[in-house]
């Protein structure tokens, strides 16, 4: 809890400046995980809340805080196995996608972040990581995107291959600050 107050607290510092100067966006998202090449997990859900800060050119910084789990998996001879819960939270650098702006903006993106997985029976980790994906986002008016992603993450773990997912999300995003 204390990591999660820090981390908003960084965002509003990162972001209040800009406000002034730029639009800046505050969204939440949701989705489906799909865990790749992990038999002791099945796909779960995950949800977040992301703040989005204009580069220059047509770069984008986004923070970002994830919560979710993976579901229950049935391995043959053993049995039912709890899915991980996980949360990470990292910054991801848009390339695309234009800020307060009306119509459709595709984008890339490339992020890095810290993962927390825990089951129950097992060490809970933190681990570094980093992202790779693509969305494309809905300006329905200059303050306001929809947008769809999917993301392929890539968790290092400790004794083992990396823990690798893919999320699928959609979010909306709000803009403040100058238009």
């Amino acid at each position: 809890m204390g990591k999660t107050i820090i981390l908003v607290f960084l965002l509003v510092i990162i972001i209040a400046p800009v406000s002034y100067a730029e639009p800046f966006g505050v969204g939440v998202f949701g989705g489906v995980l799909y865990p790749i090449v992990q038999e002791d997990q099945a796909s779960g859900y995950l949800a977040g809340v992301r703040a989005r800060v204009n580069l220059p050119g047509p770069l984008a910084l986004e923070p970002n805080l994830t919560i979710g789990g993976y579901g229950d998996a049935e391995i043959v001879g053993v049995g039912k196995r709890a899915g991980s819960s996980i949360k990470h939270y990292g910054v991801d650098l848009i390339l695309g996608g234009g800020l307060a702006a009306i119509g459709p903006k595709p984008y890339l993106l490339l992020g890095g972040a810290v993962y927390n997985t825990k089951r129950d029976g097992d060490e809970t980790t933190n681990k570094s990581g980093w992202s790779l994906g693509l969305g494309v986002a809905l300006g329905l008016t200059s303050y306001l995107d929809v947008d769809v992603r999917g993301r392929a993450n890539i968790a290092s773990s400790e004794g083992s291959a990396s823990k690798k997912s893919v999320e699928v999300t959609a979010g909306i995003t709000y803009y403040f600050g100058a238009m």
